[in-house]
């Protein structure tokens, strides 16, 4: 199973059952195969970027979960054939976070070693 991230856009003036019934089927699709939810996060309404559709505002909803790769072609189908939804994006979830504290330790212990380099001289 990999980890994946899932943003999507919603027209803005949905109710929030309508949104929630959009949250619970993809939630569905992913579990469908054996995945799991780890994040729903709900951004709420935001002004958009640029107009898309003729909407200036969306609704944003970000969802993390763990799934096999299969999973990505039914939730990218179902979220494009939607009509409510403006954008969408699932990616991988290359565990940045991760990387980025190990990364960050690394220069640390460099700039602790030049430092003591220094203070020897």
């Amino acid at each position: 199973m990999r980890k994946y991230e899932c943003v999507f856009i919603l027209r803005a003036d949905l109710s929030e059952a309508e949104m929630r019934k959009r949250v619970d089927r993809v939630t569905e699709i992913v579990t469908g195969d054996g995945g799991e939810m780890t994040l729903e996060d709900h951004w709420g309404v935001r002004k958009l970027a640029y107009e898309i559709e003729k909407q200036t505002k969306g609704d944003y909803m970000l969802l993390r979960f763990n799934a096999d790769p299969a999973v990505t072609t039914p939730l990218d189908k179902f979220l494009r054939q939607d009509d409510q939804v403006l954008r969408h994006l699932v990616v991988l979830d290359e565990e940045w976070e991760e990387r980025n504290r190990v990364a960050m330790a690394k220069r640390r212990q460099q700039m602790a070693d030049e430092e003591a380099a220094d203070n020897q001289e």
